[in-house]
């Protein structure tokens, strides 16, 4: 199933995730700094070395469905989540 990805303009890390013209929640983007960073080879480092990122998705009404390693897996457990709620 293809998602459509809008950026909230007011919040740049959060992303509306949209699915057959409904809009299944959001994903909010997070930066972590890695545990395994190399503080005394920093200068070598590249930033993108230093941080990993985060997608915590919210279904909408507001149900946290967790927190994912891509925005891919994240839009994935949005919609499972909205499947669920409207069987129920």
């Amino acid at each position: 199933m293809k998602f459509k990805i809008k950026n909230d303009s007011y919040f740049k890390t959060k992303k509306y995730i949209w699915s057959n013209n409904t809009c299944l929640g959001y994903v909010l983007c997070e930066l972590k700094e890695k545990k395994d960073f190399n503080w005394n080879n920093h200068d070598k480092q590249d930033i993108c070395d230093k941080f990993i990122t985060k997608y915590n998705a919210i279904a909408y009404p507001n149900e946290a469905c967790g927190q994912y390693e891509s925005i891919e897996n994240a839009c994935l457990a949005l919609q499972k989540k909205q499947k669920e709620i409207f069987d129920n």
